[in-house]
């Protein structure tokens, strides 16, 4: 991930030139999707001319976009952790939640490689923990036909919906207790 810190700076100034208390206010209005794709196509050309692998640079632009929407959009979720050795990008809501109700839980994979074979590896020992296939999304630049939900950050940016989409499976979850939402 020797680009991760370009991609993060251009996502940052891109925040920073629209206003968190702006990106709060879509938010609350349940206007991501736009603010998603605003978002992505201001950066796309400031990113497409960095060096290294496209598709890292991009998910790595589409992890750490999601990471910032989910704490303003009160999402719950936890980033970057390892359950019976295996990494997880985000879960949402928690861990705990994806060991006792998988079916509650959503596992959303950024696999920063059009390798398929790596990714493909990835997704079997990710399914060991969450067993439920279709609660396993992936976000990648360009999708390569795996049998997954996944958002693409090319092809009309299918990712810019993704909030609405989390929103929606947590709303047809049981855990009242987490309906806390702005979105």
């Amino acid at each position: 991930m020797s680009e991760a810190s370009p991609v993060k700076e251009i996502l940052y100034e891109q925040i920073d030139s629209i206003s968190e208390q702006k990106i709060q206010t879509e938010i609350s209005k349940n206007n991501t999707v736009d603010m998603i794709q605003h978002i992505v196509n201001n950066c796309y050309p400031k990113i497409i001319k960095l060096h290294g692998d496209q598709h890292e640079n991009f998910e790595v632009l589409a992890e750490s976009l999601m990471h910032y929407l989910l704490t303003n959009a009160l999402i719950p979720s936890q980033r970057k952790v390892t359950l019976k050795s295996v990494e997880i990008d985000i879960v949402i809501p928690d861990v705990r939640t994806l060991v006792s109700s998988p079916k509650d839980a959503l596992v959303i994979f950024f696999p920063k490689t059009k390798n398929v074979d790596a990714i493909l590896e990835s997704l079997k020992r990710i399914e060991t923990v969450q067993p439920t296939k279709e609660n396993i999304w992936l976000v990648q630049k360009t999708g390569l036909g795996l049998q997954y939900k996944t958002y693409e950050i090319d092809n009309g940016c299918s990712f810019s919906s993704i909030i609405n989409d989390i929103s929606a499976f947590c709303a047809s979850r049981t855990q009242s207790k987490f309906k806390i939402f702005k979105v």
